[in-house]
């Protein structure tokens, strides 16, 4: 059975909001040793952790998190109405920097920030990046930045930070120059854009990050094509699953 590695998507929005600090402490708990977050600004340039352009589904209000200041940001609580009722209701929103003390407790733990590019509606890319580095400067062995923005990485390598990782919209873009040149760690594809049928192949050298899944049996099978990274949003039951499959079948009792 071949071996793969799961990244915790976004922490455990199966269970927890997604990009939250509840959510991530608890992948940490049932033993999540990577873990995917997304980047984005406020209106001041303040870095927090939120996926969508848009505040409603997270939050439930409207508005945009790069348009808002940091004070009108302090009234928005991430926690998933339409999923998880009021459980959440004042969970707030999680800085970069209280992402970075998390890190530093837990330094077996790596973290892929993604980059979103409604960054760059607030600062320049190369102001993007200048204004994140130093907060990650602590824990930087454990932190690969990932981007559909080839040009915020490629900002990130002139700055001088070497772990990154493109996430691509297509198979093709793998042999793609600029992708290339970026010399990458992983590179990161929805598993449903890899052709039916096919592997990354004796040439691909760089590991190929697949998001996302919550199937056991279809991460097993994308294992055994050559896909050992696997993004999911219950990175605790496909934990446990994975450990079951490892063990050994006990000796049956009595005599043959």
């Amino acid at each position: 059975m071949a071996e793969f590695q799961l990244i915790a998507h976004r922490g455990y929005p199966s269970r927890y909001p997604e990009n939250t600090l509840v959510g991530f402490e608890q992948s940490i708990a049932v033993g999540a040793r990577y873990l995917e977050a997304d980047l984005q600004f406020s209106a001041q340039a303040t870095p927090y952790l939120f996926h969508d352009r848009e505040l409603d589904r997270l939050c439930g209000r409207a508005g945009q998190i790069h348009r808002l200041s940091d004070a009108q940001l302090s009234h928005c609580h991430p926690g998933y109405p339409s999923r998880f009722g009021d459980r959440f209701s004042d969970i707030d929103l999680l800085s970069l920097e209280a992402m970075v003390e998390l890190l530093r407790r837990h330094p077996q733990v790596s973290l892929f920030l993604e980059l979103k590019r409604t960054m760059t509606q607030v600062l320049s890319p190369s102001k993007s990046v200048a204004r994140i580095l130093p907060l990650l400067q602590e824990v930087r062995p454990q932190v690969i930045l990932i981007s559909f923005s080839i040009q915020l990485l490629q900002q990130a390598r002139r700055q001088g930070w070497q772990r990154v990782a493109p996430v691509l919209t297509r198979w093709y873009q793998l042999a793609h120059r600029e992708v290339l040149a970026l010399e990458p760690e992983w590179v990161f594809l929805n598993r449903l854009r890899v052709p039916l049928g096919v592997g990354p192949g004796p040439k691909q050298g760089v590991p190929i990050v697949l998001y996302e899944s919550s199937d056991i049996a279809q991460a097993r099978q994308l294992a055994d094509r050559g896909f050992h990274w696997l993004e999911t949003d219950s990175i605790g039951e496909m934990l446990a699953a994975q450990r079951k499959s490892y063990e050994p079948e006990p000796y049956p009792r009595g005599g043959v």
